[in-house]
């Protein structure tokens, strides 16, 4: 119990000189015991993704890109045969408002930069501000945020720990 709140992300094993979380053998899942159950998943139409992709200035560049491009591919069938619908855009919590006020998304998956932030006792995601700049947001914000969307079935959050250039 007295590890239940440090990130799983920062487990490592000295002995094969690696992180635990990035072992095909050891997948790590925090499971959080929540109060409510979990909705069910189901959707009606096509399955809607939105795919914000920080890349603030200041942090090392992410290879974007790719990471589109693989997630294009692997739905590529179901986008062509009309049962999903995924859209991409910049990471920023005015637009993801914004977006999720005119539009249901079911799934909302985050690709950027994240880390550990002790003074706050809190996880964060990298997002950008308006000018491109970082914008460190707090996991209940997100998470509050994204709750109160009825439609919101799931998040992905792909972020890796990320450093500012120079420091």
């Amino acid at each position: 119990p007295e590890l239940a709140d440090v990130p799983w992300e920062f487990l490592y094993d000295q002995r094969r000189n690696r992180f635990l979380a990035q072992s095909r053998r050891t997948p790590l899942v925090r499971y959080l015991d929540l109060p409510d159950p979990p909705r069910p998943l189901s959707v009606e139409g096509p399955l809607r993704l939105l795919v914000m992709i920080s890349s603030p200035a200041g942090y090392p560049p992410l290879d974007a890109e790719r990471e589109w491009s693989l997630l294009t591919e692997a739905l590529a069938e179901p986008r062509e045969q009309g049962r999903v619908v995924i859209e991409r855009q910049a990471a920023n919590m005015g637009m993801l408002r914004r977006r999720l006020r005119r539009e249901e998304f079911h799934v909302f998956h985050f690709v950027g930069h994240g880390r550990y932030r002790t003074d706050w006792d809190d996880g964060v995601l990298v997002m950008e501000d308006d000018n491109r700049g970082p914008r460190e947001v707090p996991g209940d914000e997100l998470g509050g945020l994204l709750s109160e969307y009825d439609q919101t079935r799931l998040a992905v959050l792909n972020a890796g720990a990320g450093t500012l250039a120079g420091v």
